[in-house]
């Protein structure tokens, strides 16, 4: 295994996520690399802080002693409502930093959870489980393997050939997965229905570019080391048919 592997694998390590056989391939890689074991540290570092609260918003010292005096004494209306407002803007930018947080979360999740399923597929070989250019082949081998219909939308013709399918487990919800290839790049494309609060966007993050979108009541992700301008132009094309 080199560093660049590694470092694509450091995501789903620290989230307990990957399988026994990648796991030690990264450990004996760990064992051996001083300057993977420093950055392992440092994205665990940061993952504490963040779960730590540092994003959280506390409140000035002496605020509830100042709000509890002015309750005593029955100052001015006024005034009582000018720490009313304050004591809410806290609260609600407290609430608000949490739920941020806890959304950030959520999305470096998902994020580093396609990646890491585009890589184990990369590295092991096994890309598809449904190996057919032909698109009323792959769409039919979904029947009974999960619970909806993914669409299948042949893009030869625009340079992007589909090489197969296989079901991936992502988010707690199983996942579509179409395999294209633009030149020598693989273009993973995970499909799921699409839920509420479901991000849209383009991210890059180790070397991989990762879009998402919704269409037509599915959420797509589309994940690949192709550069993000030949990447949105494949998610047009898949929009626009």
């Amino acid at each position: 295994m080199n560093c660049s592997l590694a470092l694509e694998m450091f995501g789903p390590y620290v989230d307990g996520e990957l399988d026994a056989n990648a796991e030690l391939q990264l450990r004996l890689h760990l064992s051996e690399c001083e300057s993977c074991n420093a950055a392992l540290q440092r994205l665990q570092m940061r993952r504490q802080m963040i779960q730590s609260g540092g994003l959280r918003y506390g409140a000035p010292p002496g605020l509830e002693a100042r709000i509890r005096k002015s309750i005593r004494t029955g100052r001015a209306g006024s005034n009582w409502r000018m720490w009313s407002a304050i004591a809410a803007a806290i609260l609600v930018a407290s609430t608000f930093s949490i739920h941020l947080t806890q959304h950030f979360d959520a999305e470096d999740r998902l994020e580093q959870q396609v990646i890491s399923n585009h890589v184990q597929a990369l590295m092991t070989g096994h890309t598809t489980d449904v190996v057919s250019t032909d698109q009323h082949t792959v769409k039919p081998w979904f029947n009974g393997r999960i619970d909806f219909s993914p669409p299948v939308v042949d893009l030869a013709s625009h340079g992007f050939r589909l090489l197969g399918g296989r079901v991936d487990y992502i988010d707690g919800r199983a996942a579509a997965t179409l395999v294209y290839q633009r030149r020598k790049h693989i273009i993973d494309l995970f499909i799921w229905p699409a839920r509420s609060g479901d991000a849209t966007g383009a991210e890059s993050s180790k070397g991989f570019n990762v879009i998402r979108w919704t269409e037509g009541g599915m959420s797509f992700t589309a994940v690949s080391d192709l550069n993000k301008t030949e990447l949105e132009q494949f998610r047009d094309l898949l929009r626009a048919t």
